[in-house]
C-alpha cells in the first residue's frame, strides 16, 4: 500500500478515533518556525499526526528531512512547500515552490528528500500519517535536548472540534 493509499484509509476511520480522546498524545513543536500543534497516536506500525501550524515569516521556515515515509492532506489553509533532496546535513538546493490549498495531499517517500511549509495567511490544519523509520534516515536538525511541551487541554479540545467537524461520521 502507497502512503496516500494509507492516508486515505487513516482518514476513512478517523470519525471513529477523534472520538476517543484518550488515544491522542500532544506536542507543541517551536524551537523553530513555524510553530506546530501536534495531536498524535500510534497506529500499529504507523503514526498518525493531526498538525495545527502556524504563520510564518517568509524564508524562516525549517527545512527538514523525514526519516520516515509519510503522506500528509490539507483539510483548512493554504501553505507554501519547498522540496528540496539531497544528504546531511541539508538539501542540495530548492527543487521546487508549490502553493497547495485545502484538500491537497503530497507523500514524501524517499529517504533523501527534504521540505519545508509555511502558513499563509491563516493556521493551516493538516492529517499526516507516517510508516516505519528508514533504514538509514538522515538526521533532521537537532532537537535532542529540547521539552517539546504537551499542549494544553483547551488546545487540545479545539484542535480536536476542528478536525472533528471536517471528518464527521
Amino acid at each position: 500500500m502507497d502512503m496516500r493509499d494509507k492516508l486515505a484509509a487513516v482518514e476513512a476511520r478517523l470519525p471513529d478515533l477523534l472520538l476517543d480522546e484518550s488515544g491522542w498524545q500532544s506536542k507543541l513543536i517551536d524551537y523553530y518556525p513555524p510553530k506546530v500543534e501536534r495531536l498524535w497516536r500510534q497506529d500499529g506500525d504507523y503514526r498518525i499526526a493531526l498538525h495545527r501550524t502556524h504563520p510564518c515569516k517568509e524564508g524562516s521556515s525549517l527545512w527538514h528531512p523525514h526519516s520516515w515515509p509519510a503522506a500528509m492532506r490539507l483539510i483548512e489553509g493554504t501553505y507554501e512547500m519547498g522540496v528540496g533532496f539531497g544528504d546531511n546535513p541539508s538539501p542540495s538546493a530548492l527543487g521546487a515552490k508549490v502553493f497547495l490549498a485545502a484538500g491537497s495531499s503530497y507523500e514524501m517517500t524517499h529517504p533523501h528528500g527534504w521540505h519545508y511549509v509555511r502558513p499563509v495567511g491563516q493556521e493551516c490544519y493538516s492529517v499526516m500519517v507516517t510508516g516505519p523509520l528508514f533504514p538509514f534516515p538522515l538526521e533532521p536538525p537537532s532537537t535532542k535536548d529540547y521539552p517539546f511541551p504537551e499542549l494544553e487541554p483547551e488546545v487540545i479540545a479545539e484542535m480536536l472540534a476542528v478536525f472533528r467537524q471536517h471528518y464527521k461520521g
